[in-house]
């Protein structure tokens, strides 16, 4: 008896564990110059937070299959204003740089995603000129690689 409700209780964690991922969203500079990234944080109760401490690896090193190994940024290499509810980040030649991790993200037309995405706007500034987008087109400019990776694409 114990060993079949071992096996149940297997099963069960197993399908639990199987059904929650994560999705990265994440700016990559393919330029040969630094970029500018500014974002904002939409308002939620309470004290302002980072959704996400930013976080960076070689653009070269993206893994669409999830369990990426970002490397945080210390503070010295970002910008907070928390009155204004921005992060701003220097984003170098071949880096992606994570801006925010979703849990069980459905997509673009997935409505939990639309309420729970994290930022309202998102500038990125290099010599190519500068994309601004705000409210949707900040959460849908972003493509999707895999479930696991949905990329901004700087050249």
């Amino acid at each position: 008896m114990k060993y079949a409700a071992t096996i149940v209780l297997l099963g069960v964690v197993t399908t639990l564990t199987a059904c929650s991922y994560g999705t990265d969203f994440v700016v990559v500079n393919q330029s040969d110059r630094a970029l500018e990234v500014q974002y904002r944080v939409k308002d939620f109760p309470g004290a302002f937070v980072l959704p996400e401490v930013p976080a960076t690896v070689p653009s070269s090193q993206l893994n669409a299959k999830g369990n990426q190994q970002w490397n945080k940024l210390g503070p010295e290499r970002y910008t907070v204003d928390a009155e204004h509810r921005t992060v701003s980040i220097r984003v170098m030649p071949g880096e992606a740089l994570l801006v925010v991790k979703m849990h069980d993200y459905a997509g673009h037309k997935d409505a939990w995603g639309a309420k729970e995405f994290p930022l309202s706007q998102l500038t990125v500034k290099g010599t190519s000129g500068e994309v601004s987008l705000t409210d949707e087109q900040t959460r849908t400019s972003f493509s999707e690689v895999s479930r696991a990776l949905y990329t901004l694409t700087y050249k």
